[in-house]
């Protein structure tokens, strides 16, 4: 549910955070596609923690995240990744991925637990949370998608609670995570439009493994549709967001320049 317009956010200074800007969405983005998928150890899961009621400020928040994860580090989480967004109402919601070294006996939900200890003066009750395991690379994935791929225009991440001066912080990540810089490459035209075939084809392929048989049919036909728009002109640009594992692009960028195309790494 995209946001429309040109957004409400105002810039404020340095030493304060008053919502979402452009340049924190930018470092959160980079860092999700920093993170060394193949080197996330542990047992995975997707958290969605909210409560019925508005904290008074953003410090008041600050003190319940803080609890929860001091609760979470004891519980065995060895990292996590945070984001604070808003719902329609402008209640703060958190999500989070986190890892255990060991798998967690309630599959996750004795985290909600813990949230529910710290966030019960704001009314967050068992029936409003959500846990999904992160199951290998895909879980992760899911995951990234969903979170990177949000502007600051969405409307999640417009504006703040009203009454508040100020957000604080509104992601970060605690923990062993092991990140790397990301590649750029410079590609022709040409070579661009072949790539994305070849994603549409490894994406078909992909989801035809997938065991679910309702997801299995899902994946299908948003990967035949991924490169379609009712606009020729938006079609022929459109690009591919899809997550595909790193080696398996450096070889389609490698069959590329075989075939003659430019393919050049930036910095």
């Amino acid at each position: 549910m995209p946001g429309g317009g040109t957004g409400t956010h105002k810039r404020a200074p340095r030493s304060e955070i008053r919502g979402w800007a452009p340049s924190s969405v930018r470092r959160q983005r980079n860092f999700l596609y920093s993170v060394q998928v193949g080197e996330l150890t542990g047992h995975g899961y997707a958290l969605t923690l909210t409560m019925r009621d508005t904290p008074p400020s953003a410090a008041a928040l600050g003190q319940v995240i803080k609890a929860a994860m001091k609760r979470f580090e004891r519980a065995g989480v060895i990292r996590l990744h945070w984001v604070i967004e808003w719902q329609a109402r402008g209640t703060p919601h958190l999500h989070m991925a986190v890892y255990t070294a060991d798998p967690l006996r309630m599959r996750g939900w004795e985290l909600v637990n813990h949230w529910l200890a710290v966030a019960e003066p704001y009314g967050a009750s068992w029936g409003a949370q959500d846990v999904k395991p992160i199951e290998s690379a895909g879980g992760w994935l899911k995951y990234l998608a969903k979170h990177a791929a949000r502007s600051v225009k969405h409307y999640q991440r417009q504006g703040m609670p009203p009454g508040w001066e100020k957000t604080g912080r509104l992601w970060g990540h605690r923990g062993d995570w092991s990140t790397v810089e990301p590649m750029k490459f410079d590609i022709d035209r040409a070579g661009w439009f072949r790539l994305r075939r070849m994603i549409r084809a490894w994406r078909l392929a992909d989801a035809r493994l997938e065991k679910d048989p309702a997801q299995r049919a899902r994946r299908i036909v948003s990967a035949r549709r991924m490169l379609s728009h009712r606009t020729p002109e938006v079609s022929q640009v459109r690009g591919t967001s899809e997550w595909v594992p790193e080696d398996v692009y450096l070889r389609f960028l490698g069959l590329l320049a075989d075939q003659g195309h430019r393919v050049v790494q930036v910095a």
